[in-house]
């Protein structure tokens, strides 16, 4: 299984062809930011989920992200954290909640690569029969329901607007089938999310902050001074 999962993600860090149809039966969004915007020089995450329009049946899936700017924001001005958190495999939301091979066996769900613009995850289903090791699937059936997919740690840089997008990816009903075989693909489609990152605050200067701490002390002063208390 693990070769087979190599497999597709080298198979989705080339292929253009692995998009959905118009007629998919999977539709993958984007939540808002956590916090919305992002300050910059800090971290935020970004829930990103699934549904289907036809009950389908899903066993596994292997998918690429990319971050590019919008506008004439600067290009890098928000990354995917090199430590990917994982949070969703805990979520009573996830879509393999209870049935997560990367939970079961201790796996990690993906990879950043270098410029931290492209992330690239994967889970499929087990039992839980074979802890430690791999047990055997067991597929979960999709409804209209969102459910949480990844949930992904960013981290804000420059003040901008940025777009996020599943570039490609392979949602298949049959891990122990032909991954690469289209016939155990869901098709599926996927709309763009946006990531808003703001200026960092201004740190008053020590001087500044002084001179705000004894007008603040004058104006207590003085308001007791008119209720009669002593100062």
């Amino acid at each position: 299984m693990r070769i087979q999962i190599a497999l597709l993600i080298t198979t989705v860090a080339w292929c253009s062809w692995c998009g959905g149809s118009a007629s998919a039966g999977l539709i993958v969004t984007f939540g808002s930011t956590n916090p919305s915007p992002i300050l910059a020089g800090t971290s935020g995450t970004l829930d990103v989920f699934v549904h289907s329009d036809s009950n389908d049946v899903l066993d596994g899936f292997v998918a690429e992200f990319l971050i590019s700017p919008t506008g004439l924001s600067a290009i890098g001005g928000t990354r995917f954290s090199v430590a990917q958190l994982d949070a969703q495999l805990s979520d009573p939301i996830y879509v393999f909640s209870g049935r997560s091979l990367s939970l079961i066996t201790g796996a990690s769900v993906g990879t950043v690569n270098a410029a931290g613009d492209q992330y690239i995850g994967f889970d499929a289903t087990d039992d839980g029969s074979g802890i430690p090791l791999a047990g055997n699937p067991l597929p979960v059936t999709l409804t209209a329901t969102d459910l949480l997919l990844f949930r992904l740690n960013l981290d804000g840089v420059t003040a901008g607007s940025y777009q996020i997008e599943m570039t490609s990816a392979i949602f298949f009903i049959d891990q122990l089938g032909d991954l690469l075989d289209p016939l155990n693909h869901v098709s599926f489609t996927s709309t763009p999310g946006a990531i808003t990152v703001t200026g960092a605050a201004a740190v008053p200067e020590p001087s500044t902050a002084a001179l705000l701490g004894l007008g603040l002390a004058v104006v207590g002063i003085r308001r007791r001074m008119r209720r009669g208390a002593p100062a």
